[in-house]
């Protein structure tokens, strides 16, 4: 017989805090717990909550400001986890002023279906198919968006179809959904071959379509999917146009209620980095403040002063009965929109100029009392990570008075830093513990302790 003990595995518990401290060490936010390095936001947490109380009522629209090095990602992730945890879908863009400018509301719409995540599958990126396919199979939600219509009411004229609930762009996106998934039952030309191989070809260059990449014209897609039999409604074009935020306004504003029908509380989007409107030429600034404005209107909810401007000054782009669409398709979708913000003059006025005061916020640093709960919460996690390595007693207050005087002196200049300090630190104490007065010695001596 052997004399070696056998590994005995680490329990949930255990490994739940393992994951979280490789990805402390790795200085990121933990993917699914934040709960262990949030301090000192009880105040915007609490904020969070209300707003996504407000938004299974309607909609909600919010901005965070905060200086660099206070958090301000760190709690973006937070609102994702949350919303996620309460069962709606959301999605997060990072703005610049190359790529994924806010003077080109398609690019920034396609990154908000990019970047979709589902509270089922919160690990994988899925797009707008998973909403699509769940309301493609249900008749209550078919007959809502006019894919069907109730026999005796047919409505004519598109105008007409819009006011008795026809989305310009989700409808026919439903239409053909439902079709495409059926590819036993389409009728199609003979010369398309094997139905099956060509519904999962339309079914590609549909979903590119309503997710807005760039992709063919929309004559050639209707062109395409026209080869099934069958009335379906027109593909309408998506074009990269800088004047098109409110038609991409009324998209997200339809997509949100879309996902409500199908079972979640609505969407979330969070859009970070928005000060890189300042670096945006004049022209582009103009395009740039109009998505702030139509988006932050698409949102709904209460119209009770709260928007600080007037939807008939919104850029109207698009042709035809395009440029007749609201941005809105309901005033109630379960929509709530964040904006976040390194504070500048002109970045913040821009802001003002689209989401009323009162919900722009301001992040305040952490305070000693907050780097302390900070080191407790990790300290605790790690002896759950690492049970059969017990940390010296009473080690976490004079951690936190170590990590007090770094961040105060910038050497470590946000929470991500502290984190990953703090785990070396400690993983420091479990491997060399005889090391560590060097190391305290060391600090100290870079340090005004």
């Amino acid at each position: 017989m052997s004399d070696v003990t056998p590994h005995k595995p680490p329990s949930p518990q255990a490994m739940h805090a393992l994951l979280t401290l490789e990805a402390m060490r790795l200085g990121v936010v933990p993917a699914t717990d934040l709960a262990h390095s949030t301090v000192g936001r009880d105040i915007e947490i609490d904020i969070i909550q209300q707003d996504l109380s407000h938004t299974r009522l309607g909609g909600a629209r919010r901005a965070f400001l905060g200086e660099y090095g206070l958090g301000k990602t760190h709690l973006l992730e937070l609102i994702q986890q949350i919303a996620l945890r309460q069962n709606f879908v959301v999605s997060k863009v990072v703005l610049d002023h190359t790529e994924f400018s806010p003077s080109q509301p398609k690019r920034i719409y396609h990154a908000v279906m990019r970047n979709l995540l589902y509270p089922d599958n919160p690990q994988q990126l899925e797009g707008l198919a998973p909403i699509l396919d769940r309301a493609a199979n249900d008749e209550t939600i078919l007959e809502k968006y006019l894919v069907k219509t109730t026999k005796g009411k047919h409505p004519t004229t598109i105008r007409e179809q819009l006011a008795a609930g026809m989305h310009l762009y989700l409808t026919p996106a439903l239409a053909y959904t439902r079709a495409i998934n059926n590819p036993k039952r389409l009728i199609l030309p003979s010369h398309l071959g094997d139905p099956i191989s060509w519904a999962a070809n339309a079914r590609h260059i549909l979903i590119d379509w309503i997710e807005g990449h760039p992709t063919r014209s929309n004559q050639d897609i209707n062109d395409e999917l026209n080869l099934i039999r069958g009335k379906f409604p027109k593909i309408y074009s998506l074009l990269d146009y800088r004047p098109w935020a409110k038609i991409y306004g009324y998209i997200l504003n339809g997509i949100a209620q879309l996902a409500r029908d199908v079972g979640y509380a609505g969407l979330v989007i969070v859009i970070d980095e928005a000060e890189f409107y300042t670096l945006l030429s004049p022209q582009n600034r103009t395009y740039a403040r109009s998505l702030f404005q139509a988006w932050s209107h698409a949102v709904g909810g209460s119209d009770d002063g709260s928007l600080p401007f007037s939807q008939d000054n919104l850029l109207t782009g698009g042709y035809g009965i395009q440029r007749e669409l609201p941005t809105r398709y309901t005033d109630n979708p379960g929509l709530y929109l964040v904006f976040a913000m390194t504070p500048n003059s002109e970045g913040i006025r821009v802001l003002q100029e689209a989401i009323a005061p009162q919900f722009i916020c301001y992040l305040n640093p952490l305070t000693a009392v907050d780097y302390l709960k900070m080191t407790q919460n990790i300290v605790e996690l790690y002896a759950k990570a690492y049970p059969q390595c017990p940390l010296p007693d009473g080690i976490a207050h004079p951690l936190a008075n170590i990590v007090d005087a770094l961040s105060q002196q910038g050497q470590l200049a946000t929470p991500r830093q502290t984190m990953k300090f703090l785990t070396d630190f400690l993983d420091l104490v479990r491997y060399v513990p005889e090391q560590i007065p060097d190391v305290i010695a060391n600090l100290m001596a870079q340090s005004d302790f």
